[in-house]
């Protein structure tokens, strides 16, 4: 009954208020108009087919010889785009001839084959395949220097055609900006250990080029932070140091959480974003910094006013060596580099 009396009450007044006449005040009204959202597009081309149709074919080698498929990834997109690569139907076969010998009937090429065979078919010549992969990436298609390099496998890392895509696991090449391109080149190196039972052998292969946005369901983006040899390969090296960043492609201040080990314990890290930190330090944007626990565990977040990145890459360094924006000096053995560029707008 108190809530009624109260509310009748104020009705009263607003029509005592209304009844009474008007009231005039000062006032100013804006409107903006022509307001727009566009959703933005991922497309990518490659060797200037879009959609992509070549084929590949790497001809005769024999053990100890090297093939090459290389091709050039254009993003023709509204948005930077992420690269990965798939192989799929792999699939060996032991030749294309039939080739008749006391020990076998079928599916052979040669003598020595079906001599060294003794029976038994080997159709399994990607294991026999060494593969190395790097990749360059260029701001557009006048320039003539990469923006951005790495090597993902090398022949020293001795992984074959099968351990790489074996289990169906895509690769991540980096990430493209718009208007970029990523020149992609690969090997395949048949062993000197393939003996005759692989002669005539042939390996057959899908290849699939990926391009993804670089936010996920949450709106962040990521890039693997990883432990590299020096320049100028640059090869990710397969240990426990790693880091993983996720950060807002946008928003008014650059917002981030990294998570990873690194290489010394007990060490404050800074985590560096910028073009080129090392030829201008003075650009680079200092996003906060952490201890490393006793295992080299380190995880820290922050949001700092970096301005707009594009194309940047993301280091993490002991603070001592960035000393406050002045290099104290480079011990990249202690450092985690980017596998893919930074893409943040300030807005």
């Amino acid at each position: 009954m108190k809530k009624i009396i109260i509310s009748l009450a104020v009705i009263g007044v607003v029509s005592a208020v209304v009844i009474g006449g008007t009231i005039a005040y000062f006032s100013d009204t804006e409107t903006s108009t022509g307001n727009t959202f566009t959703a933005g597009t991922i497309d990518i081309a490659i060797d200037d087919e879009n959609p992509w149709t070549k084929k590949y074919d790497i001809g005769d080698l024999k053990p100890g010889e090297t093939g090459y498929i290389n091709f050039d990834i254009t993003n023709e997109g509204t948005n930077p785009v992420n690269i990965s690569k798939t192989l799929t139907s792999i699939e060996g076969t032991g030749g294309v001839e039939n080739y008749d010998c006391d020990l076998v009937s079928g599916n052979t090429s040669s003598e020595p084959e079906c001599v060294a065979e003794a029976g038994t078919r080997k159709d399994n010549v990607q294991t026999q395949i060494i593969y190395d992969l790097s990749v360059k990436v260029y701001a557009d298609s006048g320039t003539t220097n990469p923006i951005w390099w790495q090597t993902i496998y090398s022949e020293e890392d001795n992984m074959t055609i099968d351990a790489v895509y074996g289990n169906g696991t895509p690769v991540v090449l980096g990430m493209i900006p718009v208007g970029g391109h990523m020149e992609v080149t690969q090997s395949y190196h048949f062993s000197e250990a393939a003996e005759n039972e692989y002669q005539g052998d042939q390996l057959s292969f899908d290849i699939t080029i990926k391009g993804d946005q670089l936010t996920s369901d949450n709106g962040y983006a990521q890039v693997v932070l990883d432990n590299k040899t020096a320049s100028p390969e640059y090869k990710t090296i397969d240990d426990e140091n790693k880091a993983t960043l996720a950060y807002k492609t946008q928003g008014s201040l650059f917002d981030f959480t990294i998570n990873g080990t690194v290489k010394l314990t007990g060490t404050d890290y800074t985590l560096l974003i910028g073009v080129d930190p090392w030829v201008n330090p003075s650009a680079a944007c200092a996003a906060g910094s952490a201890v490393s626990d006793s295992a080299g565990v380190i995880t820290f977040s922050g949001s700092y006013d970096c301005g707009t990145m594009t194309s940047a890459k993301a280091w993490l360094v002991p603070t001592t060596d960035w000393n406050g924006g002045v290099w104290a000096g480079w011990n990249q053995v202690n450092y985690l580099l980017e596998t893919g560029l930074v893409n943040y707008t300030k807005n």
